[in-house]
């Protein structure tokens, strides 16, 4: 609100249909962490939660009362550091768990995280939109799991060619790094807005992510692949599984 006036819907806010699947997506994680106890399935569930929240209402800060925007920019970046940590947590878990190395660099990163937001808190950097680019560091998680999926999908093809793996294991793999590889994309796309407002008289801030037309157009198409991943990674149809493991077999028919 602003001045005590609701917020008004924009027809970008179209958009928020998205942020609301995907937290919906998160639910169905949970239910399936509490049903078979498993750990990965919190821990990206968590993410799909808060991240899209996150990213939702920090281009928004501007359309909310001034006076409460300290407060909203502090809430939006601890949302990115609980849900950065909890990708860096799932890709240890899933692809590293029984690397030593993997599990300090995690939940290193978890603490680093959790120093950005107290400082940032402390010096009271929440007051202005400006100051930011250390938080950029809570994209990082996204890459790490990019080239983990990309790199276990090479390794699966290889033993599906040998009959040692699935085909819509190995696929999943390859929707990891389909999604994941467009969010860095978009936040580099995003970097380059705020740095493009910067070089106009402009300031570094989150306001000025996708302020672009022309990077907020690019963001909206890489936007298409990323969401029909996420859904294909955690609810292909039956159809689409049959279709994996009929080219597989005729690939390995051929």
């Amino acid at each position: 609100m602003e001045n005590g006036t609701p917020v008004q819907l924009q027809p970008n806010d179209l958009g928020l249909l998205i942020t609301l699947a995907i937290v919906g997506l998160s639910v169905r994680l949970f239910r399936t962490a509490w049903r078979m106890g498993s750990l990965p399935e919190l821990l990206v569930g968590l993410h799909f939660l808060l991240a899209p929240i996150a990213i939702s209402l920090s281009i928004r800060v501007a359309r909310f009362d001034p006076a409460h925007a300290e407060a909203l920019r502090a809430t939006i970046s601890a949302c990115f550091a609980v849900a950065s940590g909890s990708l860096l947590l799932f890709g240890w878990c899933v692809f590293r768990r029984g690397v030593r190395v993997a599990k300090a660099g995690a939940w290193g990163g978890v603490l680093l995280f959790a120093w950005i937001w107290a400082s940032d808190f402390a010096t009271g950097a929440y007051a202005t939109s400006s100051g930011f680019g250390l938080r950029t560091l809570m994209f990082s998680p996204y890459l790490w799991v990019f080239a983990e999926s990309l790199h276990y999908h090479r390794i699966m093809r290889r033993r599906m060619r040998l009959g040692l793996a699935d085909a819509v294991t190995t696929n999943r793999f390859l929707l990891f790094a389909i999604w994941t590889g467009g969010v860095v994309a978009i936040a580099i796309l995003g970097l380059l807005g705020a740095t493009l407002a910067q070089l106009g008289g402009g300031e570094f801030n989150e306001q000025e992510l996708f302020s672009n037309t022309a990077i907020l157009t690019l963001t909206r198409i890489l936007s298409l692949p990323v969401g029909i991943s996420i859904w294909l990674t955690f609810f292909a149809p039956a159809r689409y599984r049959r279709w994996l493991e009929q080219r597989a077999l005729a690939l390995a028919s051929g």
